[in-house]
């Protein structure tokens, strides 16, 4: 594809000279509401005045809108220029479009461009700001017929040389019919059809003149300068800079159907263009014999000549003006059979583009026919503001969906306040069809503008549980049972995810347990409230090959003492693996009645502070065990300060060994039972 720029700039005249005979009497009818709205869809196309994608319409926009576009395209390749090469390619471009009277549309634009393969020297060249102007003049022929004209201005850079870029100045006239089938008089058909002609006076080769001048230059002149086969410019270096050696006949067409789903306007188009080369110039192509150099059109023909066909989808969303285009580009012809007078046709390009249509016009009515009543143009601009409330109580309800019965209006969603604004009514009385999963779905009735409330009865008030089982760092762990008791009791299976999930839970107070045997009992409480989702996570380890904690006969002895922030009661994280071991020993040994958690510390400081840092270092520790899943009735917290020493406070292995949390077996089941027989 070529990748100079080709911009419109003066051609009103043409528009004249096309239609004066054919001047049709306007109809405001009714239908001119419909006809002004859909004038103010009209958006740029790829290159500049207003159109489909690469297309251009005969007709613009009302006049004083204007329309902003920012497009970009490209490819990424191998084996294209030449074999085993990779290619790149980007354009990006912004234009600028007005419609500064009824039948005359000025535009301009600006693109940058770069492109790259890792065969050529240099493999990078980047163009900037090549500059687009122009002008295009229209008229309706007919309320579905437009006719029209336009002249083009391309000015071109890249190459740092301002003379080269004037001297490659290239223009060109075009005629554009379109034929909008909306206003058919017979049948309303929802498509669009443009057919465009165009002839380019293509002067891009003077551009580079420069570089071929110094490479020619380098063969040392042997040959005269028509009969060198030299490669004074490559295949990629004519696609990257855009150098033609031929003028052209531009033949183009396409069609849009402008469809609309909700107010979401969809617009697919398909599109054909074939680039004709005339050979004003009369630029001499040399015939080599060397396999791997470019050939030329007199033997190539129609393979070279360029032929793209592009298809693609322009959205025009609510926010009035606004629209989104995608698409591709796929070469036809000339993507392979290179000749020296054209640059390569891309093999595809990826198109992607974002527009918006200004329309700073005060809303006017449209005057009526003899005998009809009058039509406004307006669009219904009225707006319910109301709140969705749960039934006999103030409590708001988010997230409730909001649809107006019997119209063709974007549902809302009401905020945290369970409030909602819909627009684009008509005045009069609206129904409102409202719906929210944990509610049942209700009508209600309102007046345009008012501000109704609408309430909603709960369709249950069972809450919904969504545990999720990690392992220290995180990760899930699948296929793990896990059991919820509360009011209710249910045995539940995690996911691939870690994630189980249980609905139509009473509300009230649950726990949830994990008891397999190889992993340490997990165990976390919680609160399920009415018609609300409740997420726990339970932090799941696997039991140690060596266990940290031992039961003996009258305590339970720890492996690795249990790490306090100094001077406080504060638990070091670094402690909870051998915390869980201990719960899981308390869980899995009910014959454990009572324990006591004994606070021990040196006897360095004071007295009066070590007993009472010991006894809250003995409270954080029941208080963990407590909400792991303990019972409280079976733990009992007592500090003893520095009076129950380990050993001699003498040195600073003894006083580490003095600081430290024990668990005495208070009373256990099965030595009373012993006891009692």
């Amino acid at each position: 594809m070529r990748r100079s720029w080709i911009l419109p700039c003066l051609g009103g005249m043409i528009a004249w000279a096309c239609v004066a005979p054919a001047r049709a009497q306007s109809d405001p009818g009714p239908d001119a509401a419909a006809r002004a709205a859909r004038l103010t869809e009209v958006q740029n196309s790829f290159s500049g005045p207003t159109g489909g994608i690469r297309i251009i319409d005969a007709s613009s926009g009302p006049k004083g809108t204007f329309r902003l576009a920012l497009n970009t395209e490209f490819f990424i390749i191998s084996d294209f220029f030449v074999p085993t090469d990779e290619a790149h390619h980007f354009a990006g471009n912004l234009s600028l479009s007005i419609s500064a009277t009824e039948y005359l549309e000025v535009f301009a634009a600006a693109e940058v461009t770069s492109a790259w393969d890792d065969s050529n020297d240099p493999m990078l060249i980047q163009r900037v700001a090549d500059v687009l102007l122009g002008l295009k003049g229209f008229y309706q022929a007919k309320p579905w017929v437009v006719v029209g004209g336009d002249a083009s201005l391309a000015f071109l850079g890249g190459v740092g040389d301002a003379k080269a870029t004037l001297r490659s100045t290239s223009f060109g006239f075009r005629g554009n019919v379109t034929l909008d089938f909306r206003e058919y008089e017979r049948r309303d058909l929802p498509l669009i059809a443009r057919f465009n002609a165009q002839y380019w006076f293509d002067n891009s080769a003077k551009l580079t003149e420069g570089i071929e001048d110094r490479r020619y230059d380098a063969f040392g002149g042997a040959v005269p300068r028509p009969l060198e086969t030299g490669h004074l410019l490559t295949a990629f270096e004519r696609f990257a800079y855009g150098v033609n050696r031929t003028d052209f006949v531009r033949l183009a067409t396409g069609l849009e159907a402008p469809l609309k789903a909700r107010n979401v306007g969809l617009h697919p188009m398909l599109e054909w263009q074939w680039d004709i080369p005339v050979n004003r110039q009369g630029f001499v192509c040399a015939t080599t014999a060397k396999p791997n150099d470019d050939g030329c059109l007199a033997h190539e023909k129609l393979k070279a000549f360029p032929m793209v066909l592009t298809f693609g989808l322009r959205i025009l969303t609510p926010p009035k003006g606004l629209a989104f285009t995608v698409g591709a580009d796929v070469g036809l012809t000339g993507t392979r059979n290179f000749v020296r007078e054209l640059a390569p046709t891309a093999p595809y390009n990826v198109l992607l583009g974002i527009a918006y249509a200004f329309d700073p016009r005060p809303a006017t009515p449209v005057s009526p026919a003899a005998g009809q009543d009058p039509v406004v143009a307006d669009e219904p601009t009225g707006e319910v503001r109301g709140r969705v409330l749960e039934q006999g109580s103030e409590t708001p309800v988010s997230d409730a969906v909001v649809a107006v019965v019997g119209r063709d209006i974007s549902p809302q969603v009401t905020d945290s306040e369970g409030r909602f604004v819909t627009y684009g009514l008509p005045e009069g009385e609206v129904v409102l069809e409202v719906s929210h999963r944990d509610y049942q779905s209700a009508q209600c009735h309102a007046s345009v503008p008012s501000e109704p409330v609408c309430e909603l009865a709960p369709s249950s008030d069972d809450g919904r549980l969504r545990v999720l089982a990690v392992d220290r760092e995180g990760n899930p762990i699948p296929q793990i049972e896990i059991t919820v008791r509360g009011p209710s009791e249910h045995r539940l299976i995690s996911d691939k995810a870690g994630v189980a999930t249980v609905d139509g839970l009473q509300p009230g107070a649950y726990t949830a347990h994990v008891d397999d045997p190889a992993y340490l009992i997990a165990v976390a409480d919680l609160d399920i409230r009415a018609r609300q989702e409740t997420t726990v996570q339970l932090r799941i380890l696997p039991k140690p090959t060596r266990p940290g904690v031992v039961v003996k006969k009258n305590e339970i002895a720890l492996r690795r003492q249990v790490s306090f922030a100094t001077g406080s009661d504060e638990i070091l994280p670094n402690s909870e693996p051998i915390l869980l071991e201990v719960a899981d020993v308390l869980l899995r040994n009910p014959s454990l009645e009572l324990v006591e958690i004994q606070g021990h510390t040196d006897n360095v400081g004071n007295q009066a502070l070590n007993m009472r840092l010991s006894q809250q270092r003995a409270e954080a520790v029941q208080t963990w065990l407590i909400e792991h899943g303990v019972e409280p009735a079976r733990l009992m917290a007592k500090g003893y300060g520095p009076t129950r020493p380990l050993a001699p406070n003498i040195t600073q292995r003894n006083r580490a060994r003095n600081r430290r949390v024990q668990f005495r077996i208070v009373r256990r089941a099965d030595l009373s039972a012993a006891a009692g027989r």
